[in-house]
């Protein structure tokens, strides 16, 4: 899962004198509305004729000629060593999932005893839906609980669901969204959100066979909050460029 963090996609192939690197920021709204291969992968090719395009099945083709070399990696390390982002709340956390979940396009929610906090400060106002989709009946107590949930604009199908664990356990965020899992298996976007010094107990509590077991292991990701604040900047960036 990329999502949400500096990612690129490498591209290197026999006789090349340069490595392909393309940020992956540029095609996640693409790779997002996507549905992936029967083998779980994302189909892509590399022509190289008078230019080099990239070619995403059912997506169309692009000109990636500017980006050969380490210039956008290089560019991306300078720009990533941030010192001043601020110590983050749970609820300030939230607001800038669902801040970025608007910015994308995606109607939300947000469960109704969060409301009230969430921090404007951080973040510019959005909407929040009242009631969740109504075909999740079996594990809607559950759902409702979820700290954000994105939703495909206009259409009962959810699209992502992120658990903020601040001071609660990551094992409770991981039973939460594993009892979804096993009823609405076709969501394939669930992260755990955490500071990074909880990445370590988030390895091991996922590897627990229950979840090796129910498939959640390998679909569940971790994001920590500077990745959060970043992810906020850069969505919110490209809406005023």
């Amino acid at each position: 899962m990329l999502e949400g963090r500096r990612s690129f996609i490498c591209f290197l192939w026999d006789g090349q004198k340069e490595p392909l690197v393309l940020p992956y920021e540029n095609y996640e709204d693409i790779f997002s509305s996507m549905q992936p291969a029967n083998d779980g992968q994302y189909k892509v090719q590399v022509y190289r004729r008078d230019a080099t395009e990239l070619y995403i099945a059912k997506a169309g083709r692009f000109n990636v000629d500017a980006h050969y070399g380490l210039s956008d990696l290089e560019r991306a390390i300078a720009k990533g060593r941030v010192t001043d982002i601020p110590e983050l709340s749970h609820a300030q956390v939230q607001t800038l999932l669902g801040a970025i979940g608007s910015l994308k396009g995606f109607d939300l929610w947000i469960p109704q005893h969060d409301r009230e906090q969430l921090d404007w400060t951080v973040a510019k106002p959005f909407r929040y839906r009242q009631r969740l989709p109504e075909n999740y009946n079996r594990v809607e107590d559950i759902l409702a609980q979820i700290d954000v949930v994105w939703i495909e604009r206009g259409k009962n199908a959810l699209n992502a669901l992120w658990e903020v664990e601040h001071s609660t356990t990551i094992y409770s965020g991981l039973l939460r969204l594993n009892d979804i899992h096993l009823v609405a298996p076709q969501i394939s976007k669930l992260a755990i959100v955490a500071n990074e010094e909880r990445r370590s107990m988030f390895s091991r509590q996922l590897n627990r066979p229950t979840f090796q077991t129910s498939g959640l292991s390998e679909i569940c990701a971790f994001l920590d909050y500077k990745d959060v604040y970043q992810w906020h900047q850069r969505a919110r960036d490209a809406q005023t460029n």
